[in-house]
Formats: structure tokens, sequence, C-alpha cells
């Protein structure tokens, strides 16, 4: 048990000070997801041999080959990805799968209240179908959205979704052990 609160603490700490830069900055730095790549690789390997450096491996690369398509379509940046490959870091593979899926779960609601504050279903509807109709049309895959224009009402960061998904996670985590 004692393993796990570091593994919480590191994964807290780092989720906490990534949406801040991304809050502050509109990015999450790589100073800031490399160094707790760092810290989770070594945390990993000193609490739990091998098997946590390569739980460690496999919890950086995940990310990376399960989100590139996402990346591509400009629909999730570089910073949330690196992101979530420093909390497979310090979590490890199955546990920073799970953080994931509880982000992107996450993230829907929070799309769903936006549509709703902002009552515009409609066109948040449409415009995904005329990107979807256009991408499989001409067979060319457009960005999806403009990372940089930030005054789009749609848009919300990523950052918010992951840091639910890490709290979900660690709150499921505790009342099933």
């Amino acid at each position: 048990m004692e393993t796990i609160g570091i593994r919480y603490a590191e994964v807290l700490i780092l989720t906490a000070l990534a949406l801040a830069s991304d809050i502050r900055h509109y990015k999450i730095k790589n100073k800031l997801t490399f160094s707790f790549v760092f810290i989770g690789i070594v945390t990993r390997f000193v609490l739990d041999g091998l098997d946590g450096l390569l739980d460690s491996f496999l919890g950086i690369a995940a990310p990376f080959f399960i989100l590139i398509l996402l990346y591509a379509l400009r629909m999730l940046g570089a910073g949330d990805i690196k992101l979530f490959s420093a909390i497979g870091a310090v979590m490890g593979f199955r546990e920073g799968i799970q953080i994931m899926i509880y982000s992107f779960l996450a993230g829907g609601v929070i799309a769903v209240i936006i549509v709703i504050v902002n009552r515009n279903a409609k066109q948040r509807f449409l415009y995904i179908f005329k990107y979807l109709k256009y991408t499989f049309v001409s067979m060319s895959i457009q960005p999806y959205t403009d990372f940089e224009q930030k005054e789009d009402k749609a848009k919300f960061k990523m950052a918010y979704a992951i840091g639910c998904g890490v709290i979900i996670f660690i709150v499921v985590d505790i009342l099933l052990k």
C-alpha cells in the first residue's frame, strides 16, 4: 500500500502542475512532462525492480500508439499525449490506460455540459458531420480544430478531463481495495 501512495502523490502533483500550466500558458510544458517521465521511471524501478521499469516504459509508449490518430486529426494536443505518457511512467501501463479511459469519459461529460451551456448542439453536430464527410470524400486528414484559436467556446483544455480521470481512478481504486 505504501508504494501505491507514492505513485498517487506523484500523479496528483503531476496533474495539478500540468493543469496549472495549461490554464496559465495554454500548453503543458515539456520540462514538466519529461521530468515526471524520469521521476516515474526511477520510482518504479526503485520500488518494483525490473518489472516496475518495464511497466513504466509500457505506460510511456502506450499513449503515443493509442492516441496518435487523435493528434493527427488535431483533436488532441501533443502536450496532452505527453501528459498521458508521464502518467503512464508514474502509474504503469494498466493504470495509465484506465486513467485515459476515465479521462475521455470525463471529457465527454465536459463536452456535453459545454454544448448544453452554449446551446449549440445542432451547430456542433453539423460541424463534426461536415468534417467527417470532407475527410472521407477527400481522403485527406485536415485539422479538426485550431489550437491557437483560444476564444472558441466549443473547446476546453483536455487537462481538465485528465485531472478528473486521475481523481476518478484514485477514488475507484481505493474503493475497490
